[in-house]
């Protein structure tokens, strides 16, 4: 074998496995991006734990929809899908559909608890958002304040899988 053509085959064999992360790469940078983003209300903390990094936690504040005949008031946090109704991102209401695999013609978009997810995430119920040490400090003051009600940004996609994007906070509403 020439050293021409050995310096040819290493680069070849270098290039394959660089090519097929940069593919796969390419697909998940464009999952992540597709789906419609939606504001759910939360309650939560900043746990500060320096050794998992920095994240805050939360837990969903649904907005319930009132219960049509036949049904039970369940937790929305529990259930295995929530009937979204409203139009993106503002939710009016939510309610939990008796399976994941339920639909209805009312709701703009059907959410799904994820599976095998860490600890701090249970379904529909909390969920965790990673950010830099300065943001998680902020974000928490800000979860801190009572005049505050905290919302976090997700991207829904089709198939109804949830992920956290942003968190934003609006004076709450005076009762």
């Amino acid at each position: 074998m020439t050293p021409a053509r050995h310096r040819l085959l290493l680069a070849a064999s270098l290039l394959l496995p660089l090519s097929a992360l940069a593919a796969m790469w390419a697909v998940t940078h464009r999952q992540a991006q597709q789906g419609q983003d939606w504001l759910i209300p939360i309650e939560g903390y900043d746990p500060r734990d320096l050794l998992r990094g920095h994240y805050l936690q939360y837990r969903y504040a649904w907005p319930t929809a009132p219960v049509r005949a036949g049904e039970n008031r369940a937790d929305p946090g529990l259930a295995e899908a929530l009937c979204v109704i409203g139009v993106a991102p503002h939710i009016r209401a939510v309610r939990p559909l008796p399976s994941a695999q339920g639909s209805a013609q009312d709701c703009a978009i059907i959410l799904r608890a994820t599976q095998g997810t860490r600890r701090q995430v249970r379904g529909l119920e909390s969920g965790i958002f990673f950010a830099s040490q300065s943001q998680a400090i902020a974000l928490s003051r800000k979860l801190a304040d009572p005049r505050l009600q905290g919302l976090v940004r997700v991207r829904v996609r089709a198939d109804g899988v949830m992920r956290p994007v942003a968190m934003d906070f609006r004076m709450r509403p005076k009762s």
